[in-house]
């Protein structure tokens, strides 16, 4: 019995000491260090639950026809169609705008055949204040210059060496546009051959993802040049 109280104020001694500082105890306890963040997702869950927009709340005042229970939201998207533009072709037979428009349609080709104005302000129509910025870019003013002599050279350098004289060496060193130079000097058969083999080789370097990325682009090409897309 003596021997268990000696042992038991021995060890509230040492639980009660404190520990002498040192560099390991002083790194472990920073880094022990307990620290709510943004990161938790209790409070990321909390930040996130924004209320909705009050358009697609119903109305919970007294005068309202909706109960409770049921209502019906009516929010319509921002790019809805306008009836103004609606075509003709597509109007129903009893549609009162398609009286209207043939009735405009009649007016506007009366007023062009006795030579007034549709409108007061089909005059300002075109007025260069509602009209948009004139583009500028470097216009390429066409010259005839190259004639038979010129187009045989041309000729001559694309066959002898069609890698170093390419479309573009040629279009810069007779200053004309490549188009014309594809039309006067097409590439030999030889060369077109090589340029198949250099990009079948590229092709086989390909992975899985870079080929099914050049399949999905080829598709959708096809479906956008036969309107499906």
């Amino acid at each position: 019995m003596h021997h268990q109280s000696f042992a038991r104020l021995a060890s509230r001694r040492v639980a009660t000491r404190p520990l002498a500082p040192s560099p390991t105890c002083c790194s472990v306890s920073v880094f022990l260090h307990p620290s709510r963040s943004y990161e938790t997702a209790a409070r990321t869950k909390r930040a996130l639950k924004v209320a909705p927009h009050a358009s697609f709340l119903p109305d919970r005042r007294p005068p309202s026809p909706f109960p409770r229970e049921e209502h019906i939201i009516y929010n319509p998207p921002a790019s809805e169609a306008s009836p103004v533009h609606t075509p003709f072709l597509f109007l129903p037979e009893n549609d009162p705008r398609r009286v209207a428009m043939t009735r405009l349609r009649h007016e506007e080709e009366l007023d062009t055949r006795s030579g007034q104005p549709p409108a007061a302000d089909a005059s300002n129509a075109n007025a260069p204040s509602d009209l948009p910025p004139a583009m500028r870019y470097r216009r390429r003013e066409q010259s005839y210059h190259l004639e038979e002599k010129e187009m045989k050279e041309m000729r001559r350098l694309r066959t002898e060496d069609p890698v170093k004289w390419s479309v573009g060496q040629l279009a810069k060193k007779f200053n004309c546009s490549p188009v014309f130079v594809s039309m006067v000097a097409p590439a030999p058969p030889g060369h077109l051959t090589w340029l198949r083999e250099k990009l079948d080789r590229k092709m086989q370097r390909w992975g899985p993802m870079k080929t099914q990325a050049r399949e999905d682009r080829r598709r959708r090409a096809e479906l956008l040049y036969r309107g499906e897309l």
